[in-house]
């Protein structure tokens, strides 16, 4: 969430510092520009009707009986605008008649390039205590002591991890409840960035003893959710985990798919951002998640033929992060800029940053930006395999057969293959600008 007061840019340098890639912005931030009437049919009561919020009253309500747990994978390429939708997402249900929204961004709080479940939950263990301190909840010792036996018998005995144990306790925290609790999980996912012999190691006492932590940690969800339900202040508790869509290929299987039992035995309201591929996954893991899909923003149809509006949203993207004055033709090159991003707001500053990089001038002209398309272009041929090029072939007819092998999730991983609502994919349009795909193109009609 952007934090920062936003000045308009003076010149084209400071205009290129604002297109940070992983930015989520608030919808109170001037950058901002809502794109969800321009992706279709999806519409973001999907995701609440999932909670069982009900959005015919204002404010939303929560019906009187709930599950006990919901899981929800919120899916979609990497940089179409999960983490904004999810940022907006906390603001709504962050309510007292809804939940109280513990947000957890791993790009910040942990390493998505050494990640696994262990980390994910303790993460989420400081976070909801902190909230719980900060908010001054109190709850029963009692109904928290089976978590703190976990950490005496597991982390205190355990021979590799009794040293971490004896610092945190070092530290003169030798009391119980909330306040012990938040120091020790604090602790132990500080322990865990900053040693990779504590991390495996922690890892491993998690592995062996997670029913015993999964009981204990559902035992104070439980309890903290009916303290605050007494306190007046919210009803339910929601953990959003974001960034969990950076995993890649195995770790990311492994995660949602191998390790899927360990996630949903903590039970309570969850929302993990997750890549999309993983939508295309077993029925297994269907059962598991209710999956929501944000699709990109759709610029023409499946019959080619243009939808001015959804255009007209993505210009008013650029021009917020790079002003109409540092153009030469404004126009004319948003136009262009537009087109080859493919509706995928990232592609869209991931363009403005290699126009940028392109010239040496004070606005961007049409060769600079000819020069950024062919360069992501480039980008898209360097992980191509000569025999990708029929299937994207294939794959651009208006009425494609439907497919889902291992090498089209791999394309939708990688964003060779952009998917929009309703099922419906075709080839990244900087893909088309490759002789050896226009080659595959003709031999397809």
């Amino acid at each position: 969430m952007s934090t920062k007061i936003y000045q308009p840019p003076e010149d084209i340098y400071e205009a290129a510092a604002d297109l940070q890639f992983d930015e989520a912005l608030d919808n109170e931030d001037p950058r901002y520009v809502d794109t969800l009437n321009a992706r279709g049919d999806f519409k973001v009561h999907e995701l609440y009707r999932h909670l069982r919020v009900n959005t015919s009253t204002k404010p939303f309500k929560l019906p009187k009986r709930l599950p006990a747990s919901s899981y929800i994978l919120f899916c979609g390429h990497i940089g179409c605008g999960k983490s904004t939708e999810l940022r907006h997402a906390e603001k709504t249900l962050h309510h007292p008649d809804l939940f109280y929204v513990i947000f957890l961004d791993i790009l910040k709080e942990l390493d998505p390039n050494n990640l696994n479940y262990a980390d994910v939950l303790l993460a989420l263990a400081k976070q909801l205590f902190q909230a719980l301190e900060r908010e001054k909840i109190h709850i029963d010792p009692l109904l928290l002591a089976n978590l703190e036996n976990w950490f005496k018998e597991r982390i205190e005995s355990h021979e590799n991890t009794k040293e971490l144990a004896a610092e945190i306790r070092s530290e003169g925290r030798l009391g119980a409840g909330i306040p012990f609790l938040t120091y020790l999980f604090t602790s132990m996912t500080s322990f865990m960035q900053s040693s990779s012999t504590y991390k495996q190691e922690i890892r491993n006492v998690m592995v062996n003893s997670f029913s015993q932590f999964a009981n204990a940690f559902n035992q104070c969800v439980l309890a903290a959710e009916e303290a605050i339900q007494k306190a007046g202040k919210w009803q339910r508790i929601l953990f959003i985990v974001d960034g969990t869509d950076r995993l890649r290929g195995e770790d990311g299987e492994r995660f949602f798919i191998k390790d899927v039992h360990q996630l949903t035995q903590i039970h309570g309201y969850f929302i993990y951002c997750s890549p999309i591929h993983l939508s295309y996954e077993t029925i297994r893991h269907h059962h598991s998640f209710n999956v929501v899909v944000l699709p990109m923003i759709k610029l023409h149809d499946r019959d080619k033929r243009p939808l001015p509006h959804n255009q007209q949203v993505m210009r008013e993207m650029l021009f917020k992060r790079f002003p109409a004055q540092f153009f030469t033709d404004p126009d004319g090159l948003a136009n262009k800029l537009v087109k080859y991003s493919g509706g995928c707001p990232r592609e869209l500053l991931r363009l403005l940053e290699y126009a940028y990089v392109k010239t040496d001038k004070a606005q961007l002209d049409e060769n600079a930006v000819n020069k950024a398309i062919d360069s992501l272009a480039v980008d898209y041929k360097r992980i191509l395999e000569t025999e990708d090029y029929p299937l994207l072939a294939e794959l651009d007819q208006p009425h494609q057969a439907e497919q889902n092998s291992k090498r089209i999730r791999y394309f939708l991983l990688n964003m060779i293959v952009l998917e929009y609502n309703s099922f419906w994919r075709e080839p990244h349009p900087a893909i088309r600008l490759l002789p050896a795909f226009q080659e595959a193109l003709k031999n397809a009609v």
